[in-house]
Protein backbone atom coordinates (compact mmCIF):
# COMPACT_ATOMS: atom_id res chain seq x y z
CA UNK A 1 0.00 0.00 0.00
CA UNK A 2 1.11 3.49 -0.49
CA UNK A 3 1.66 5.62 1.78
CA UNK A 4 -1.19 8.65 1.88
CA UNK A 5 -0.64 11.93 0.52
CA UNK A 6 -2.00 14.84 2.49
CA UNK A 7 -5.59 16.01 1.09
CA UNK A 8 -9.21 16.08 2.95
CA UNK A 9 -10.94 13.83 4.78
CA UNK A 10 -14.33 13.89 2.86
CA UNK A 11 -17.27 12.37 4.05
CA UNK A 12 -17.94 9.25 2.14
CA UNK A 13 -20.59 8.36 0.10
CA UNK A 14 -21.84 4.81 1.21
CA UNK A 15 -23.99 2.47 -0.99
CA UNK A 16 -26.06 0.64 1.78
CA UNK A 17 -27.73 2.18 4.33
CA UNK A 18 -26.02 3.34 7.36
CA UNK A 19 -27.52 4.66 11.20
CA UNK A 20 -27.77 7.99 11.43
CA UNK A 21 -24.51 9.71 13.10
CA UNK A 22 -25.77 12.93 14.82
CA UNK A 23 -23.56 15.29 16.90
CA UNK A 24 -24.57 16.03 20.35
CA UNK A 25 -23.50 18.66 22.61
CA UNK A 26 -22.25 17.25 25.39
CA UNK A 27 -23.85 18.82 29.00
CA UNK A 28 -21.10 17.78 31.47
CA UNK A 29 -17.72 19.43 32.22
CA UNK A 30 -15.72 16.71 31.43
CA UNK A 31 -13.33 17.06 28.72
CA UNK A 32 -13.69 14.79 25.68
CA UNK A 33 -10.50 14.11 24.02
CA UNK A 34 -7.52 11.34 23.73
CA UNK A 35 -4.60 10.99 26.35
CA UNK A 36 -1.54 12.47 25.36
CA UNK A 37 0.62 9.78 24.79
CA UNK A 38 3.64 9.31 27.16
CA UNK A 39 2.17 12.16 29.28
CA UNK A 40 3.93 12.50 32.82
CA UNK A 41 0.74 13.80 34.64
CA UNK A 42 -1.97 10.83 35.26
CA UNK A 43 -4.72 13.28 34.89
CA UNK A 44 -3.83 14.30 31.15
CA UNK A 45 -3.90 9.96 30.91
CA UNK A 46 -6.73 7.71 29.20
CA UNK A 47 -9.40 6.98 31.12
CA UNK A 48 -9.77 3.16 32.27
CA UNK A 49 -11.78 2.02 29.55
CA UNK A 50 -9.75 3.59 26.71
CA UNK A 51 -11.75 6.44 26.28
CA UNK A 52 -11.32 10.30 26.01
CA UNK A 53 -9.38 11.65 29.14
CA UNK A 54 -11.28 13.63 31.65
CA UNK A 55 -10.13 17.28 33.89
CA UNK A 56 -11.30 19.65 35.04
CA UNK A 57 -11.43 22.04 31.79
CA UNK A 58 -10.15 26.11 31.53
CA UNK A 59 -13.43 28.34 30.59
CA UNK A 60 -11.87 29.05 27.85
CA UNK A 61 -11.02 25.67 26.28
CA UNK A 62 -14.59 24.50 24.66
CA UNK A 63 -15.33 20.59 24.82
CA UNK A 64 -15.30 18.21 21.98
CA UNK A 65 -18.73 17.93 20.14
CA UNK A 66 -19.26 13.58 20.43
CA UNK A 67 -21.15 12.37 17.14
CA UNK A 68 -23.49 9.73 18.34
CA UNK A 69 -23.13 6.71 16.39
CA UNK A 70 -25.68 3.60 16.90
CA UNK A 71 -22.91 0.99 16.22
CA UNK A 72 -23.50 -2.85 15.89
CA UNK A 73 -21.05 -3.47 17.89
CA UNK A 74 -18.99 -2.48 20.89
CA UNK A 75 -16.24 -0.28 19.55
CA UNK A 76 -12.97 -0.45 20.67
CA UNK A 77 -10.61 2.51 21.89
CA UNK A 78 -9.19 3.51 18.88
CA UNK A 79 -12.75 3.43 17.19
CA UNK A 80 -14.09 5.83 19.94
CA UNK A 81 -11.18 8.22 19.61
CA UNK A 82 -12.39 9.37 16.17
CA UNK A 83 -16.21 10.02 16.59
CA UNK A 84 -16.38 13.41 17.27
CA UNK A 85 -16.96 16.46 14.91
CA UNK A 86 -14.54 17.68 12.71
CA UNK A 87 -12.92 20.71 13.56
CA UNK A 88 -13.44 24.49 11.26
CA UNK A 89 -9.94 24.11 10.07
CA UNK A 90 -9.81 20.15 9.29
CA UNK A 91 -8.35 19.22 5.90
CA UNK A 92 -7.65 21.56 3.25
CA UNK A 93 -9.15 24.21 5.65
CA UNK A 94 -6.45 24.14 7.48
CA UNK A 95 -4.44 26.98 8.33
CA UNK A 96 -1.60 27.14 10.98
CA UNK A 97 -1.68 30.77 11.90
CA UNK A 98 -5.64 30.96 12.80
CA UNK A 99 -5.32 27.39 14.35
CA UNK A 100 -2.76 28.98 16.64
CA UNK A 101 -4.78 32.21 16.80
CA UNK A 102 -7.67 30.65 17.86
CA UNK A 103 -5.62 28.51 20.63
CA UNK A 104 -4.21 31.03 22.05
CA UNK A 105 -7.28 32.81 22.26
CA UNK A 106 -8.56 29.96 25.23
CA UNK A 107 -5.55 30.52 27.39
CA UNK A 108 -5.10 27.04 27.98
CA UNK A 109 -3.27 26.33 31.35
CA UNK A 110 -2.22 22.19 31.04
CA UNK A 111 -0.87 20.05 28.51
CA UNK A 112 -3.90 18.00 28.33
CA UNK A 113 -6.01 21.44 27.55
CA UNK A 114 -3.58 22.14 25.18
CA UNK A 115 -3.65 19.24 23.62
CA UNK A 116 -7.84 19.14 23.84
CA UNK A 117 -7.88 22.90 22.37
CA UNK A 118 -5.77 22.19 18.90
CA UNK A 119 -7.79 19.21 18.50
CA UNK A 120 -11.08 20.62 18.83
CA UNK A 121 -9.90 23.27 15.70
CA UNK A 122 -8.20 20.46 13.37
CA UNK A 123 -10.17 17.50 14.39
CA UNK A 124 -10.37 14.88 11.55
CA UNK A 125 -13.87 14.30 9.61
CA UNK A 126 -13.99 10.18 10.37
CA UNK A 127 -17.72 9.33 11.54
CA UNK A 128 -18.89 8.37 7.89
CA UNK A 129 -15.54 6.24 7.02
CA UNK A 130 -15.52 4.43 10.54
CA UNK A 131 -19.33 3.40 10.39
CA UNK A 132 -18.83 2.28 6.69
CA UNK A 133 -15.71 0.32 8.14
CA UNK A 134 -17.49 -1.28 10.61
CA UNK A 135 -19.93 -1.76 8.89
CA UNK A 136 -18.41 -3.53 5.81
CA UNK A 137 -20.53 -6.04 4.33
CA UNK A 138 -18.40 -8.53 1.63
CA UNK A 139 -20.82 -10.74 0.80
CA UNK A 140 -22.08 -10.79 -2.60
CA UNK A 141 -26.04 -10.25 -2.60
CA UNK A 142 -28.62 -12.79 -4.69
CA UNK A 143 -29.22 -11.20 -8.15
CA UNK A 144 -31.48 -8.57 -9.13
CA UNK A 145 -35.21 -9.99 -9.53
CA UNK A 146 -34.56 -8.54 -13.54
CA UNK A 147 -31.56 -8.18 -16.14
CA UNK A 148 -31.30 -5.65 -18.81
CA UNK A 149 -34.09 -4.88 -20.77
CA UNK A 150 -33.26 -7.30 -23.85
CA UNK A 151 -32.20 -10.03 -21.94
CA UNK A 152 -34.73 -12.54 -19.51
CA UNK A 153 -34.94 -12.57 -15.85
CA UNK A 154 -31.76 -13.77 -13.97
CA UNK A 155 -31.77 -16.13 -11.62
CA UNK A 156 -32.16 -16.18 -7.97
CA UNK A 157 -28.74 -18.37 -6.95
CA UNK A 158 -26.88 -21.87 -7.96
CA UNK A 159 -29.40 -24.52 -7.71
CA UNK A 160 -30.41 -27.75 -9.07
CA UNK A 161 -32.02 -28.53 -12.42
CA UNK A 162 -34.70 -31.59 -12.32
CA UNK A 163 -35.51 -33.45 -15.18
CA UNK A 164 -38.62 -35.13 -15.18
CA UNK A 165 -39.17 -38.01 -17.87
CA UNK A 166 -43.03 -39.06 -18.27
CA UNK A 167 -42.75 -42.11 -20.77
CA UNK A 168 -46.11 -43.70 -22.77
CA UNK A 169 -46.24 -47.30 -21.84
CA UNK A 170 -49.58 -47.68 -23.64
CA UNK A 171 -49.78 -51.40 -25.55
CA UNK A 172 -49.37 -49.17 -28.83
CA UNK A 173 -45.64 -48.59 -27.82
CA UNK A 174 -44.96 -52.31 -28.81
CA UNK A 175 -45.63 -51.69 -32.01
CA UNK A 176 -42.55 -51.68 -34.79
CA UNK A 177 -40.53 -49.00 -35.11
CA UNK A 178 -37.21 -49.39 -37.62
CA UNK A 179 -34.90 -52.58 -35.85
CA UNK A 180 -36.74 -52.79 -33.29
CA UNK A 181 -40.45 -51.13 -31.54
CA UNK A 182 -41.35 -47.99 -30.37
CA UNK A 183 -40.64 -48.35 -26.85
CA UNK A 184 -37.11 -49.88 -27.99
CA UNK A 185 -36.16 -46.44 -29.73
CA UNK A 186 -38.12 -44.39 -27.07
CA UNK A 187 -35.33 -46.26 -24.61
CA UNK A 188 -32.32 -45.91 -26.44
CA UNK A 189 -32.92 -41.98 -27.28
CA UNK A 190 -33.82 -41.30 -23.50
CA UNK A 191 -30.23 -43.44 -21.59
CA UNK A 192 -28.72 -41.20 -24.61
CA UNK A 193 -29.69 -37.98 -22.96
CA UNK A 194 -29.86 -38.73 -19.51
CA UNK A 195 -26.16 -39.84 -19.50
CA UNK A 196 -25.29 -36.35 -21.39
CA UNK A 197 -27.00 -34.69 -18.31
CA UNK A 198 -24.66 -33.12 -15.30
CA UNK A 199 -24.49 -35.77 -12.94
CA UNK A 200 -25.71 -33.50 -10.07
CA UNK A 201 -28.87 -32.85 -11.91
CA UNK A 202 -31.81 -35.34 -10.85
CA UNK A 203 -34.15 -37.36 -13.01
CA UNK A 204 -37.20 -38.89 -12.58
CA UNK A 205 -38.52 -41.25 -14.83
CA UNK A 206 -42.53 -42.04 -14.78
CA UNK A 207 -44.27 -44.42 -16.36
CA UNK A 208 -47.92 -44.67 -17.96
CA UNK A 209 -50.15 -47.03 -19.07
CA UNK A 210 -47.62 -49.84 -17.66
CA UNK A 211 -51.01 -51.87 -15.93
CA UNK A 212 -53.47 -53.90 -17.11
CA UNK A 213 -54.19 -54.74 -20.90
CA UNK A 214 -55.49 -53.08 -24.06
CA UNK A 215 -58.67 -54.94 -23.58
CA UNK A 216 -61.78 -53.75 -22.33
CA UNK A 217 -61.58 -55.45 -19.34
CA UNK A 218 -57.65 -54.26 -18.63
CA UNK A 219 -59.09 -50.54 -18.92
CA UNK A 220 -59.57 -49.82 -15.15
CA UNK A 221 -56.76 -50.69 -14.21
CA UNK A 222 -54.57 -49.52 -16.53
CA UNK A 223 -56.10 -46.15 -16.85
CA UNK A 224 -55.29 -45.84 -13.31
CA UNK A 225 -51.75 -46.79 -13.95
CA UNK A 226 -48.65 -43.88 -13.47
CA UNK A 227 -45.71 -44.62 -10.89
CA UNK A 228 -42.61 -43.19 -11.03
CA UNK A 229 -40.00 -46.24 -11.44
CA UNK A 230 -36.85 -43.81 -11.10
CA UNK A 231 -35.93 -40.77 -8.96
CA UNK A 232 -32.01 -40.18 -8.10
CA UNK A 233 -29.14 -38.57 -10.07
CA UNK A 234 -28.68 -38.53 -13.75
CA UNK A 235 -24.95 -40.10 -13.55
CA UNK A 236 -26.70 -43.41 -11.66
CA UNK A 237 -26.89 -46.62 -13.17
CA UNK A 238 -30.01 -47.61 -11.68
CA UNK A 239 -32.20 -45.31 -14.39
CA UNK A 240 -30.74 -47.51 -17.35
CA UNK A 241 -32.19 -50.78 -15.35
CA UNK A 242 -35.06 -49.00 -14.36
CA UNK A 243 -36.05 -47.89 -17.82
CA UNK A 244 -35.28 -51.39 -19.20
CA UNK A 245 -37.95 -52.46 -16.59
CA UNK A 246 -40.39 -50.63 -18.62
CA UNK A 247 -42.91 -52.89 -20.94
CA UNK A 248 -45.99 -51.96 -23.07
CA UNK A 249 -49.01 -52.66 -21.87
CA UNK A 250 -52.24 -51.16 -21.84
CA UNK A 251 -54.01 -47.92 -22.47
CA UNK A 252 -53.08 -44.17 -21.86
CA UNK A 253 -54.06 -42.18 -19.06
CA UNK A 254 -51.79 -39.11 -20.27
CA UNK A 255 -53.78 -36.74 -18.12
CA UNK A 256 -52.97 -38.75 -14.97
CA UNK A 257 -49.67 -38.90 -15.76
CA UNK A 258 -48.88 -35.40 -16.47
CA UNK A 259 -50.99 -33.98 -13.53
CA UNK A 260 -48.62 -36.51 -11.17
CA UNK A 261 -45.35 -35.34 -12.58
CA UNK A 262 -46.21 -32.51 -10.26
CA UNK A 263 -44.86 -34.08 -7.30
CA UNK A 264 -41.64 -36.13 -9.52
CA UNK A 265 -39.55 -32.51 -8.80
CA UNK A 266 -37.67 -32.37 -5.99
CA UNK A 267 -38.55 -29.50 -3.43
CA UNK A 268 -34.82 -28.47 -3.37
CA UNK A 269 -35.07 -28.14 -7.58
CA UNK A 270 -34.76 -24.45 -8.86
CA UNK A 271 -36.46 -25.35 -12.13
CA UNK A 272 -37.91 -28.19 -13.98
CA UNK A 273 -38.33 -29.74 -17.51
CA UNK A 274 -40.79 -32.27 -17.72
CA UNK A 275 -40.27 -34.09 -21.94
CA UNK A 276 -43.84 -36.47 -22.47
CA UNK A 277 -42.61 -38.87 -24.64
CA UNK A 278 -46.07 -40.67 -26.74
CA UNK A 279 -47.14 -42.44 -29.24
CA UNK A 280 -51.08 -41.01 -28.87
CA UNK A 281 -53.63 -38.86 -27.21
CA UNK A 282 -55.27 -40.14 -24.12
CA UNK A 283 -57.55 -42.82 -24.24
CA UNK A 284 -58.95 -42.47 -20.77
CA UNK A 285 -61.22 -39.79 -21.02
CA UNK A 286 -58.70 -37.19 -18.93
CA UNK A 287 -57.93 -34.18 -19.56
CA UNK A 288 -54.00 -33.59 -20.93
CA UNK A 289 -54.05 -29.79 -21.93
CA UNK A 290 -55.70 -29.12 -18.45
CA UNK A 291 -53.28 -31.16 -16.44
CA UNK A 292 -50.04 -29.86 -18.23
CA UNK A 293 -51.47 -26.03 -17.32
CA UNK A 294 -52.02 -26.74 -13.46
CA UNK A 295 -48.27 -28.57 -13.74
CA UNK A 296 -46.72 -25.39 -15.66
CA UNK A 297 -48.14 -23.02 -12.84
CA UNK A 298 -47.13 -25.13 -9.78
CA UNK A 299 -44.02 -25.17 -7.86
CA UNK A 300 -40.91 -24.10 -10.08
CA UNK A 301 -43.41 -23.82 -12.88
CA UNK A 302 -41.82 -26.16 -15.20
CA UNK A 303 -41.77 -26.18 -18.78
CA UNK A 304 -43.74 -29.29 -20.62
CA UNK A 305 -42.33 -30.24 -24.01
CA UNK A 306 -44.21 -33.19 -25.86
CA UNK A 307 -42.77 -35.81 -28.11
CA UNK A 308 -45.32 -37.48 -30.27
CA UNK A 309 -43.37 -40.46 -31.41
CA UNK A 310 -45.00 -41.86 -34.81
CA UNK A 311 -47.84 -40.47 -34.28
CA UNK A 312 -50.91 -39.90 -36.75
CA UNK A 313 -51.79 -36.75 -38.00
CA UNK A 314 -55.13 -36.42 -36.06
CA UNK A 315 -52.87 -36.39 -33.05
CA UNK A 316 -50.47 -33.39 -33.79
CA UNK A 317 -52.18 -30.82 -32.80
CA UNK A 318 -53.77 -32.52 -29.68
CA UNK A 319 -50.72 -33.08 -28.46
CA UNK A 320 -49.23 -29.58 -29.79
CA UNK A 321 -52.15 -28.31 -27.33
CA UNK A 322 -50.89 -30.13 -23.85
CA UNK A 323 -46.94 -28.34 -24.99
CA UNK A 324 -48.64 -25.24 -25.53
CA UNK A 325 -50.34 -25.02 -21.90
CA UNK A 326 -47.28 -26.54 -20.36
CA UNK A 327 -45.23 -23.87 -21.83
CA UNK A 328 -43.15 -25.42 -23.74
CA UNK A 329 -43.19 -26.89 -26.92
CA UNK A 330 -44.46 -30.16 -29.47
CA UNK A 331 -42.14 -31.66 -31.70
CA UNK A 332 -42.80 -34.78 -33.81
CA UNK A 333 -40.52 -37.74 -34.60
CA UNK A 334 -40.93 -40.52 -37.12
CA UNK A 335 -37.95 -42.25 -35.81
CA UNK A 336 -35.81 -43.17 -33.56
CA UNK A 337 -33.13 -40.99 -35.35
CA UNK A 338 -35.74 -38.47 -35.56
CA UNK A 339 -36.15 -38.50 -31.25
CA UNK A 340 -32.14 -38.84 -30.86
CA UNK A 341 -31.83 -35.95 -32.88
CA UNK A 342 -34.68 -33.73 -31.01
CA UNK A 343 -33.00 -34.60 -27.57
CA UNK A 344 -29.54 -34.00 -28.70
CA UNK A 345 -30.51 -30.75 -30.38
CA UNK A 346 -32.62 -30.01 -26.69
CA UNK A 347 -29.22 -31.30 -24.65
CA UNK A 348 -27.71 -28.09 -26.93
CA UNK A 349 -30.38 -25.87 -26.17
CA UNK A 350 -30.20 -26.34 -22.80
CA UNK A 351 -25.85 -25.96 -22.60
CA UNK A 352 -26.60 -22.67 -24.51
CA UNK A 353 -28.68 -21.41 -22.08
CA UNK A 354 -26.50 -22.90 -19.35
CA UNK A 355 -23.55 -20.93 -20.83
CA UNK A 356 -25.68 -17.39 -21.29
CA UNK A 357 -26.75 -17.65 -17.28
CA UNK A 358 -22.98 -18.46 -16.71
CA UNK A 359 -21.49 -15.57 -18.40
CA UNK A 360 -24.07 -13.28 -16.95
CA UNK A 361 -23.50 -14.59 -13.34
CA UNK A 362 -19.74 -14.45 -13.45
CA UNK A 363 -20.08 -10.91 -14.52
CA UNK A 364 -22.42 -9.63 -11.93
CA UNK A 365 -19.88 -11.84 -9.11
CA UNK A 366 -16.92 -9.56 -10.78
CA UNK A 367 -18.81 -6.20 -10.77
CA UNK A 368 -20.27 -7.23 -6.95
CA UNK A 369 -16.57 -8.17 -6.14
CA UNK A 370 -14.88 -5.33 -7.32
CA UNK A 371 -17.93 -2.83 -5.88
CA UNK A 372 -16.87 -3.76 -2.55
CA UNK A 373 -13.35 -3.80 -3.04
CA UNK A 374 -13.36 -0.20 -3.79
CA UNK A 375 -15.58 0.07 -0.86
CA UNK A 376 -13.34 -1.24 1.53
CA UNK A 377 -10.56 0.98 -0.32
CA UNK A 378 -12.95 3.86 0.22
CA UNK A 379 -13.54 3.75 3.61
CA UNK A 380 -9.78 2.91 4.61
CA UNK A 381 -8.10 5.06 2.63
CA UNK A 382 -10.37 8.29 3.86
CA UNK A 383 -9.66 7.19 7.36
CA UNK A 384 -5.84 7.46 6.40
CA UNK A 385 -5.69 10.89 5.21
CA UNK A 386 -8.10 12.32 7.83
CA UNK A 387 -5.44 11.15 10.86
CA UNK A 388 -2.36 12.10 8.35
CA UNK A 389 -3.91 15.16 8.06
CA UNK A 390 -4.51 16.14 11.40
CA UNK A 391 -1.64 14.32 12.74
CA UNK A 392 0.32 16.77 10.52
CA UNK A 393 -1.76 20.11 11.69
CA UNK A 394 -1.32 18.97 15.59
CA UNK A 395 2.33 18.58 15.22
CA UNK A 396 2.76 21.76 12.91
CA UNK A 397 0.61 23.89 15.23
CA UNK A 398 2.59 22.28 18.04
CA UNK A 399 6.15 23.41 16.48
CA UNK A 400 4.54 26.95 16.28
CA UNK A 401 2.91 27.71 19.41
CA UNK A 402 6.81 26.64 20.57
CA UNK A 403 8.35 29.08 18.51
CA UNK A 404 5.95 31.86 20.11
CA UNK A 405 6.81 31.01 23.53
CA UNK A 406 3.65 29.96 24.70
CA UNK A 407 4.96 26.33 25.31
CA UNK A 408 7.65 25.07 27.40
CA UNK A 409 9.68 23.04 25.71
CA UNK A 410 9.06 19.94 27.43
CA UNK A 411 5.01 20.64 27.13
CA UNK A 412 5.65 21.62 23.46
CA UNK A 413 7.38 17.76 23.29
CA UNK A 414 4.35 16.45 24.80
CA UNK A 415 1.80 17.88 22.55
CA UNK A 416 4.03 16.79 19.77
CA UNK A 417 4.19 13.44 20.86
CA UNK A 418 0.42 13.38 21.65
CA UNK A 419 -0.55 14.23 17.31
CA UNK A 420 2.44 12.06 16.48
CA UNK A 421 1.20 8.96 18.34
CA UNK A 422 -2.65 9.82 17.51
CA UNK A 423 -1.64 10.28 13.98
CA UNK A 424 -0.12 6.89 14.08
CA UNK A 425 -2.81 4.68 15.88
CA UNK A 426 -5.40 6.20 13.53
CA UNK A 427 -3.45 5.84 10.14
CA UNK A 428 -3.27 2.17 11.54
CA UNK A 429 -6.39 1.46 11.92
CA UNK A 430 -7.46 2.89 8.93
CA UNK A 431 -4.97 0.77 7.22
CA UNK A 432 -5.48 -2.39 8.71
CA UNK A 433 -9.24 -2.14 8.55
CA UNK A 434 -8.81 -1.14 4.45
CA UNK A 435 -6.41 -4.44 4.16
CA UNK A 436 -8.93 -7.08 5.95
CA UNK A 437 -11.95 -5.39 4.26
CA UNK A 438 -10.34 -6.01 1.07
CA UNK A 439 -9.10 -9.32 1.57
CA UNK A 440 -12.80 -10.35 2.37
CA UNK A 441 -14.24 -8.59 -0.31
CA UNK A 442 -12.21 -10.32 -2.70
CA UNK A 443 -11.88 -13.72 -1.47
CA UNK A 444 -15.72 -13.75 -1.67
CA UNK A 445 -15.78 -12.78 -5.07
CA UNK A 446 -12.86 -15.57 -6.22
CA UNK A 447 -14.96 -18.16 -3.45
CA UNK A 448 -18.38 -17.18 -5.82
CA UNK A 449 -16.84 -16.49 -9.22
CA UNK A 450 -15.54 -20.86 -8.74
CA UNK A 451 -19.05 -21.83 -7.69
CA UNK A 452 -20.79 -20.11 -10.21
CA UNK A 453 -18.17 -21.35 -13.17
CA UNK A 454 -17.89 -24.69 -11.64
CA UNK A 455 -21.15 -25.49 -10.96
CA UNK A 456 -22.95 -27.30 -13.91
CA UNK A 457 -26.75 -26.79 -12.85
CA UNK A 458 -28.64 -23.78 -12.39
CA UNK A 459 -31.92 -22.06 -12.41
CA UNK A 460 -31.31 -20.21 -16.08
CA UNK A 461 -34.27 -21.66 -17.47
CA UNK A 462 -35.14 -18.47 -18.13
CA UNK A 463 -32.67 -18.08 -20.44
CA UNK A 464 -34.17 -21.41 -22.28
CA UNK A 465 -37.27 -20.06 -22.32
CA UNK A 466 -36.12 -17.41 -24.50
CA UNK A 467 -33.86 -19.10 -26.83
CA UNK A 468 -36.32 -21.71 -27.18
CA UNK A 469 -39.30 -19.53 -28.09
CA UNK A 470 -36.23 -17.90 -30.60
Amino acid sequence: MTHPSRRSAPSVPMRRSRPLLTAVLVASLAACTAAPAGSADGADGADADGGPATSTPSPGVPELVPVDYDAPRDLTATERLMLYEPGPFAGDAFDEDAVVDAVLAMEPETTEEWQRAILGRIHGDYAGALAGTVEFQYAIDDPAAAGPADEPAEVTAVGTNHFALVLDASGSMAERAGDGTRMDAAKAALSRFVARLPEDATVSLRVYGHAGDASAGGKRESCASSAVVYDGEAGDARFADALDDVEPTGWTPLARAVRAASGDVPDEATDAIVYVVTDGLETCGGDPVAAARELADGGVEPIVNVIGFQVGNPDHEGLRAIADAGGGAYTDASSETDLEQYLDEEYSRMMDAWDAWKRAELERIEEAGRANMAEAEQFGRALMDAAEDEGRAGMEVARELGARGALDHATETAVWQYFYDRKNELWRYGYDTRTANYGDAYREKVHDWGAAYGTGTSRWSEYYRKRYEN
